[in-house]
């Protein structure tokens, strides 16, 4: 699979809000509420860190929520250009650099000391994305094996929380640009978000983001590709794969909606 983010490294900053990039709170504002019924020191592994956001944010026990955590927490994610960038980020708040491995989720499954290891596991905008190679047609397979990979590293009676765009939402929307602007250390970051929506809901749609950092100049372009699919359609494939759906409710702002899911295997 090719790595959509190897150019992007750390103007990623782009698109966490100050609060976000110091760990505060989760992305996912369910995952925030759900994880205050989970026990401090429980073993959490963020399966797409990306640049290590709620890697942190788990590290400190979600500050900006409520009385949670600290948890054992963990990252792994498939672009080792946005691993680079979170490996020194958490390493600042003392998280262990073996806390952090590249991997698909796929691949989880191969990992002997993470086999059975945790107590939830947090794939958080990201199931819906179709990796280089894979389209409309193998998009199923490829959600099939991700799931397997991500239950293989749940502990007994571990859950998974997961979400997916909500692509009906989009689509009444137009799938308009957007722009987003946050400012670190005193540098700002910009991402320019543009849509080629498919033809129908269940098509591959691409997106192309234009990142830069005014004050260094530095400029970096990706272009995501992601799947359509219903939550019903979602909660379907969840069960095929052996997971219960315990939990599921719509989130994100009014503008760019996501629908979560708490999820638990099967025995």
């Amino acid at each position: 699979m090719d790595d959509a983010y190897r150019d992007i490294g750390r103007l990623y900053l782009a698109l966490l809000s100050p609060e976000r990039e110091r760990g505060d709170r989760l992305g996912d504002g369910a995952m925030n509420r759900w994880m205050l019924d989970v026990p401090p020191g429980a073993a959490i592994l963020d399966a797409c860190c990306g640049v290590g956001n709620d890697v942190l944010a788990l590290h400190r026990g979600i500050p900006a929520v409520g009385k949670a955590g600290p948890w054992n927490a963990f990252g792994s994610d498939f672009s080792e250009s946005l691993l680079r960038v979170a490996r020194t980020r958490t390493a600042a708040r003392g998280l262990p650099a073996d806390r952090l491995r590249r991997s698909s989720f796929a691949d989880l499954a191969g990992i002997g000391d993470w086999r059975h290891r945790f107590d939830v596991v947090l794939a958080a905008h990201a199931i819906y994305t179709a990796p280089d190679g894979i389209d409309e047609g193998t998009y199923d397979d490829y959600l099939r094996a991700s799931l397997h990979g991500m239950k293989a590293v749940l502990g007994t009676g571990g859950r998974l929380l997961t979400n997916i765009r909500d692509w009906p939402a989009a689509e009444a929307r137009g799938y308009p640009p957007t722009v987003v602007e946050n400012r670190h250390g005193g540098e700002v970051f910009r991402c320019r978000y543009e849509w080629r929506p498919g033809k129908t809901l269940r098509s591959l749609h691409a997106a192309t983001l234009a990142f830069e950092c005014r004050d260094s100049g530095e400029r970096a372009v990706s272009t995501l590709r992601f799947v359509g699919r219903s939550a019903d359609e979602m909660a379907g494939m969840f069960r095929e794969a052996g997971f219960r759906v315990i939990r599921s409710e719509p989130t994100g702002t009014e503008g760019d909606r996501f629908i979560t899911f708490m999820l638990q295997p099967v025995s």
